[in-house]
């Protein structure tokens, strides 16, 4: 990636992330209250992710002060997207990661909370682990990996939400 490219590509990524952790920072507000159970203030399930959500909006607005200090604007004269970009291999795995997160983002809410995250884990692990030019055979400790990881990972997430943060999932 050359430099004009990258001044680009953190003006771009700054302004994504200082709207996402604005978000998520407004949705940690509307959150509910531990002043129902005479609990402390900071006990609340909104109190991290709003912490997150402020330091992702501080953060990115440092870098989008720096990318428009290296003259941001000036390079988007020259397009937006550099030729070639969208046929690379980061660019191919950076959508592909972009579609799980929105078909996992989707089924949340939908279906028991363990059955997406699951699959959403054990799925990424193999889309970029699995090497389709080796047999199944000779990866099939790849799949149990990934499905040991898969299903130890949602079990810890469940257990900490549940019963350290208070919060019921979906």
């Amino acid at each position: 990636m050359t430099e004009k490219s990258m001044v680009k590509a953190d003006f771009v990524t700054s302004v994504v992330l200082m709207v996402m952790g604005i978000a998520i920072l407004i949705m940690s507000i509307q959150m509910p209250t531990m002043a129902d159970r005479n609990q402390s203030v900071y006990s609340a399930p909104g109190v991290v992710p709003g912490f997150i959500g402020a330091m992702i909006s501080i953060l990115s607005f440092a870098m989008l002060v720096r990318a428009l200090k290296n003259k941001a604007l000036v390079e988007f004269r020259a397009g937006a997207i550099p030729k070639g970009s969208l046929s690379t291999e980061s660019t191919k795995r950076i959508l592909i990661t972009i579609v799980l997160c929105l078909l996992y983002a989707f089924l949340l809410g939908k279906i028991w909370f363990g059955i997406p995250t699951f699959a959403f884990i054990f799925v990424f692990i193999l889309v970029f682990e699995y090497d389709h030019k080796k047999p199944i055979s000779a990866q099939a400790r790849k799949l149990l990996v990934a499905a040991l990881i898969a299903v130890l990972t949602t079990a810890i997430v469940m257990l900490v939400f549940q019963k350290l943060f208070l919060v019921n999932l979906p």
